[in-house]
């Protein structure tokens, strides 16, 4: 059965997470005050990293189940593409670290957060917390060669690990690309596998559009523009796994629903990507 490849230290499973830092990733998110598109995307991405480290986490011990990398795009005053490894000592080319050695490089700084009170209130709690990401836009948003650069590094990746968990590439972007039509770029990624089943790649859509968020849908039907549309179709089919993840958070979905969100909350993007790294096949704990 397909995309049931346990994960292990000699079998990793691979994410690659694509941000836009364009100058319109600076707007403000529709339905969240004081939220701009580029805190959510700088927030989600460290949350869901630091999710990752602590499943891999056996006491003191970070064992090596997955290869993480991130990219960011953006392009510069003159318009140049600027396609960026964001993880310190790597390159688009090989922009691939161990989850152990993304843990070592985290920055770790306290910040107020709002926990449960046990009564059914919110008490104020100062928790340190570590960040990978800060936000971070400017100027134009070349996601088709940000993809195709994820595509290069992913071909030698699969080369290398034929029998993992397919890898999972998750881009989170305000839709609205600069350097032609991202579609194509997105299949080509889909296209690559491993005996386990083809690449995934799933879209979190940030957006100033004022309309209800979107979790999973099964159609592009009904989204609010061309841009949430092309994500959709850009988006893959969840497998099985994460099906039955996200009914476990009461998340509905189905056997036609892809991996595509827009405009969700934090809670609701950080689910998602949970259920893209969670749904990753079992995890071999020895």
């Amino acid at each position: 059965m397909p995309y049931s490849a346990d994960i292990s230290r000699t079998n990793p499973g691979c994410f690659l997470f694509l941000i836009d830092q364009s100058g319109s990733m600076t707007q403000a998110l529709s339905g969240q005050p004081g939220m701009r598109k580029m805190d959510q995307a700088a927030e989600t991405l460290n949350r869901t990293l630091d999710a990752i480290s602590q499943r891999c986490s056996q006491g003191m011990d970070i064992r090596d189940y997955f290869h993480i990398g991130a990219i960011g795009y953006k392009t510069d005053s003159q318009g140049n593409s600027a396609v960026l490894s964001l993880l310190p000592g790597t390159s688009v080319q090989q922009p691939f670290l161990t989850i152990s050695q993304v843990v070592d490089i985290a920055e770790v700084e306290e910040r107020q957060v709002k926990e449960s009170d046990g009564a059914g209130g919110l008490v104020d709690v100062t928790r340190r917390v570590p960040v990978w990401l800060r936000p971070e836009a400017e100027y134009g948003t070349p996601m088709c060669e940000a993809l195709d650069m994820g595509t290069v590094a992913l071909e030698e990746w699969v080369s290398d690990h034929s029998t993992s968990y397919p890898p999972i590439v998750i881009n989170i972007t305000d839709g609205v690309a600069t350097d032609g039509d991202p579609e194509n770029f997105a299949l080509r990624i889909m296209e690559l596998k491993t005996e386990d089943g083809n690449a995934l790649v799933f879209n979190a859509h940030l957006s100033d559009v004022g309309t209800r968020p979107v979790q999973f849908p099964t159609e592009e039907t009904g989204l609010p523009d061309d841009y949430a549309k092309k994500l959709f179709r850009m988006s893959s089919v969840l497998p099985e796994s994460s099906r039955n993840l996200a009914a476990t958070l009461d998340i509905p979905v189905t056997e036609n629903s892809r991996g595509f969100v827009f405009n969700a909350n934090l809670e609701a993007l950080v689910h998602f990507l949970d259920i893209g790294t969670r749904g990753a096949g079992p995890v071999d704990l020895h």
